[in-house]
């Protein structure tokens, strides 16, 4: 679950909700500067889905000690284990392509804890051993056009970038203002890089831009939460899903 302090309270969006955004990017990605996905249904669906495993944490998400919701960049490993299993054990009964883009994504996330040293490294290496065992699998079904590890790093990169975009847009993971490197440029193989600015409400600024069009007016699912403190689960999940949904406006545009 993604929260964000606003004034009108916690804005709460769903990691599965804030995929479908990264994969609606992904579907708008390509102009005569920068290369379609390729291939582009699996890297719509991949990116879409990447996050399809928390759909049951994020329905029952955990309030944390201090009576506040507990972030999703703030979950242990034990919890998130099995939200990557299940996600890519998923995408896998849909696109195998997508399953082993959504795998790579796990990798990612697992090494960027082992570079937070938040976990013990015994146990990130048997998790990174065992998503490296899932790709060999879908690798095996794939054939030669997979057979490198270069191959697969370029292809998920549009799946990272659309990835990172939404969440620049969506929460406070990311700065209001930076960059993204290594994102697919022109030609397969080719990179540059993205400097993006956010700007209230819920816009950001991108040069240069990836997309087709001039400009990206999209939605996503979203509630607002009382920013106050939970005495228990109970009440926490009962003022959840008492909480109105709503299409929050978000708007990417060259700037």
């Amino acid at each position: 679950m993604i929260y964000q302090a606003e004034e009108e309270g916690w804005l709460v969006v769903t990691q599965p909700a804030h995929a479908w955004l990264a994969g609606k990017l992904a579907a708008m990605w390509g102009n005569e500067a920068f290369a379609a996905p390729a291939p582009r249904e699996s890297v719509i669906v991949a990116t879409r889905l990447h996050d399809i495993g928390w759909a049951e944490w994020d329905a029952v998400p955990r309030l944390g000690a201090d009576g506040q919701p507990v972030n999703f960049l703030e979950t242990t490993l034990a919890e998130t284990v099995p939200v990557w299993r299940r996600g890519v054990r998923l995408v896998g009964t849909i696109n195998p392509v997508a399953a082993l883009l959504v795998s790579q994504h796990a990798t990612r996330i697992y090494e960027r804890r082992r570079e937070r040293g938040v976990d013990a490294a015994v146990d990130l290496a048997e998790l990174l051993d065992e998503q490296a065992s899932v790709r060999r699998q879908l690798l095996a079904v794939l054939g030669e056009e997979w057979d490198t590890a270069e191959h697969l790093q370029t292809t998920y990169r549009w799946l990272r970038a659309c990835d990172l975009l939404s969440l620049a847009v969506l929460s406070d993971a990311l700065p209001n203002e930076g960059e993204i490197g290594n994102v697919p440029g022109a030609h397969f193989g080719e990179f540059t890089t993205l400097h993006y600015q956010y700007q209230e409400p819920f816009t950001l600024l991108l040069h240069p831009w990836p997309f087709r069009g001039t400009e990206a007016r999209l939605h996503v699912a979203a509630r607002y939460l009382e920013h106050k403190r939970y005495p228990d689960q109970t009440v926490f999940h009962a003022a959840l899903a008492e909480a109105c949904w709503r299409q929050l406006p978000v708007t990417l545009r060259y700037g």
